[in-house]
């Protein structure tokens, strides 16, 4: 991190971002650009275009004459992010039926066994990480660049934020079955069937983050 470049600026919003979803920094906390330049051992121009970002996002409010505030996210939030990622994953699943090539079917097959084996020996950690990698390969093989976009950030905000519980023990069987009848629906060559099978699954992981 030594280069004030734009993807420098990308780099830092990221780690900001996730110190703010993680409420390392907690809403209403006040910020500098000395204190992140200090924090990331860089110039403050990438720190601006980083809070800049950030501020578009809602996670950081500037305020002329004040300086820069944590804003962070709400539980209501987190709810409407649950309602806007079901949208975009039902029909990200609708197009990844259609459009999924043979390598992509293999590849999301193998996600597959993996949340077996991990479900078979109750490791949630694992567990947790082996979905995010199925969830994205749906999105990738969708092969639309603006929704596998939107989706990665629905994702980032999901993963890191505290209000969202860990995955529990006794809830991966059950998880395990949602992420079958979704690849069953690829199975099947069968969009809307897996469409109706990533509603059901993103509904009821609303559930259990017992928001």
């Amino acid at each position: 991190m030594k280069l004030d470049t734009p993807s420098l600026s990308n780099e830092l919003a990221a780690r900001i971002r996730i110190e703010i979803l993680t409420e390392r920094f907690l809403p209403g906390d006040k910020v500098t650009e000395q204190s992140f330049s200090e924090r990331y051992g860089v110039s403050r121009t990438p720190v601006r275009e980083a809070l800049r970002n950030l501020e578009t996002e809602g996670l950081i409010e500037m305020i002329p004459n004040r300086g820069a505030f944590i804003v962070g996210i709400t539980e209501t939030e987190i709810k409407d992010l649950y309602a806007l990622r079901m949208n975009a994953e039902t029909q990200a699943v609708r197009w990844a039926v259609e459009r999924r090539t043979k390598g992509e079917m293999e590849a999301l097959e193998e996600s597959l066994d993996f949340m077996v084996f991990y479900t078979e020996r109750l490791d949630a950690k694992r567990m947790r990480s082996i979905n995010a990698g199925f969830h994205h390969r749906i999105a990738a093989a969708a092969h639309n660049r603006i929704l596998l976009d939107e989706l990665n950030r629905m994702q980032e905000y999901l993963r890191y934020s505290v209000r969202v519980l860990p995955y529990r023990e006794e809830d991966l069987p059950a998880i395990l079955e949602e992420h079958k009848k979704i690849f069953a629906a690829f199975t099947k060559k069968d969009p809307e069937k897996g469409a109706a099978a990533m509603q059901t699954h993103i509904q009821n992981s609303l559930k259990r983050t017992g928001l």
